[in-house]
């Protein structure tokens, strides 16, 4: 298990090979815990980190150039010592963050599994948060932050899955593979699904970069995207990543026509096209992993890979829920507390949660929904995360 004192030395670094003001997508440091740092604080910042280890394995760059060489600054992010740091904390990282989450491998029927979760899963009737937004006159501060929270992974969309691709392992490969590049729009950049996020988010009035929100993403958001990567940038997960693109292609069908509906009828100027692609096009992918992907790896080595691509499901469905209950969580506590302003504001501050002592005048911004009274902030769930700004 890691220490303050080990986290602290890693951020430090980190801060220090971006430099000052680095862009986003070049920003690879972490909020330093301080002496007194609360659990809930330590174990937001461990994901934070967690993170970091991931976003090494992309190849990232700025919309512009950067201030003096470029070269320079990729050795900086690339450098063998950052990445060696990031590397030699990962496995601790995962093994108390994600491992304890993940489903055992089951011994069911893969075959009658996939029978019942499909029907189950395109029965699904409404989101439970829209549903909950569409009753709220504040709707699109909490639809803002959902972008938001939303957006550390889909601003990259399907990275983390191409790293599941790569190798040799037969036919199955290439069905994965022709999902993958429906994901990156079929090679013609303005179809990409990350570019059609980014004009989802200019819509509601957020910067579209890559890592631009990074100190809003709240715990909920990080289990959810670092437990995505865990099972992709792991290839021992093969079978598991099977299971979550079971799950996820499946359960996106239903919840981005959900969203589409919403933003027709609530913000009908919003770029939808994101979520209007994915209810169309999951269809096939779903089909396309039970039949040229299951079906053949079952067939190839036997019904224990079935188990593992049941728990994969069941991990991505566990980790899909906690993080649907804490948004459901947020909204209610954002809603009802009496202090609450809407409104994205700056949000450089310290990190803060609901069990950090703080002044009660102090104003917490919490993700991209407003912000509150640190009294009022030290009522919500945990998970949340807020940065302070300025005093009331």
């Amino acid at each position: 298990m890691l220490t303050a004192g080990a986290l602290n030395d890693l951020g430090a670094r980190l801060a220090s090979a971006a430099g000052p003001n680095p862009p986003p997508a070049w920003d690879g440091g972490f909020d330093p815990l301080p002496d007194d740092a609360d659990a809930g604080l330590i174990l937001h910042v461990k994901h934070l980190a967690l993170l970091r280890c991931y976003q090494a394995r992309y190849v990232l760059l700025p919309d512009a150039a950067p201030g003096g060489s470029v070269l320079d600054h990729l050795a900086a992010h690339y450098g063998e010592d950052r990445l060696r740091a990031l590397s030699n904390v990962r496995g601790a990282l995962e093994n108390e963050l994600i491992v304890p989450l993940q489903a055992e491998a089951a011994t069911g029927d893969v075959t009658a599994y996939v029978e019942r979760l499909l029907p189950e899963l395109r029965s699904v009737g409404s989101d439970p948060f829209l549903d909950a937004l569409a009753g709220l006159t504040h709707r699109e501060d909490h639809y803002r932050n959902f972008l938001v929270q939303s957006s550390a992974d889909l601003l990259a969309e399907a990275s983390a899955s191409a790293l599941g691709v790569i190798g040799e392992f037969g036919a199955p490969q290439s069905a994965l593979f022709r999902i993958l590049i429906d994901e990156f729009g079929y090679g013609a950049h303005g179809h990409k699904h990350s570019v059609l996020y980014q004009a989802t988010m200019r819509s509601f009035g957020l910067d579209d970069r890559y890592n631009g929100y990074w100190r809003l993403f709240d715990t909920h958001t990080l289990v959810l995207h670092n437990a995505i990567h865990w099972l992709f940038q792991n290839p021992r997960n093969i079978f598991r990543q099977v299971g979550f693109l079971l799950f996820a292609e499946t359960a996106y069908q239903r919840s981005t026509l959900f969203h589409a509906r919403y933003l027709g009828r609530f913000h009908p100027q919003a770029d939808a096209r994101y979520f209007a692609e994915h209810a169309h096009i999951d269809l096939h992918h779903t089909q396309m992993v039970v039949d040229e992907v299951i079906a053949p790896f079952v067939e190839r080595f036997g019904p224990e890979v079935g188990g593992e691509i049941i728990a994969g499901a069941e991990l991505t469905r566990a980790v899909f829920a906690r993080n649907g209950a804490g948004q459901l969580a947020l909204l209610a506590a954002f809603e009802a507390a009496p202090s609450a302003i809407y409104g994205l504001r700056p949000h450089g501050g310290r990190l803060v949660t609901p069990a950090t002592p703080v002044a009660p005048a102090a104003r917490v911004q919490v993700g991209a929904i407003g912000a509150v009274s640190a009294a009022d902030f030290h009522r919500f769930p945990a998970g949340a995360t807020g940065r302070l700004t300025e005093a009331a």
